[in-house]
């Protein structure tokens, strides 16, 4: 008798975890193309940030070198107008991750830090738009300077961002000769 309670609700669970298995399947496959769509939605908003003069941005002609991933953008008229890279760079905390804009000549259009570990009130400074704005129209020849780019008590962050902008900067000169 106790053993035909364990099968009987043995087979109610199992009844039960395949009903919710095919409804998430199916709601799965209802929305994967949506969520596909807001994602790439999301990735273009984001590269418009940093590299505000293009339009549309084609992953199939990225270009990838050292571990950096340059995705053309291109205005209205189809010309391309430069690129986004997104640089994980190591700071104080962890590992920092922004995307960068850089325009044909090399000059930085747009700095968006998207993630980091960094301290809160110090290192984290590097989040605030007017701090990220400070890059724009620089170049890999720009020098860092302690008393302009980083901020007092926290140094070690603003020179990260500044490594990563120049590695992507030096790679972003190879590539585009």
């Amino acid at each position: 008798m106790e053993r035909n309670r364990f099968i009987h609700f043995g087979a109610v669970l199992l009844i039960i975890a395949a009903i919710s298995a095919g409804t998430l399947a199916f709601v799965n496959g209802m929305t994967k193309g949506v969520i596909a769509q807001n994602n790439i939605n999301a990735a273009n908003n984001a590269r418009k940030e940093v590299l505000p003069v293009a339009e549309k941005f084609d992953e199939t002609q990225k270009i990838e070198k050292e571990g950096l991933e340059f995705i053309p953008g291109f205005d209205g008229t189809n010309q391309k107008v430069g690129y986004v890279v997104i640089v994980t760079q190591g700071g104080y905390g962890g590992n920092i991750v922004f995307s960068l804009g850089v325009d044909l000549n090399g000059k930085i259009t747009g700095l968006k830090v998207m993630n980091h570990q960094e301290t809160p009130g110090l290192g984290a400074k590097i989040t605030g738009s007017e701090w990220q704005a400070l890059w724009i129209g620089r170049d890999k020849d720009y020098q860092f300077n302690k008393s302009v780019d980083a901020f007092a008590g926290a140094t070690v962050s603003p020179s990260s961002v500044y490594a990563g902008i120049q590695r992507a900067l030096s790679v972003y000169a190879e590539v585009n000769k």
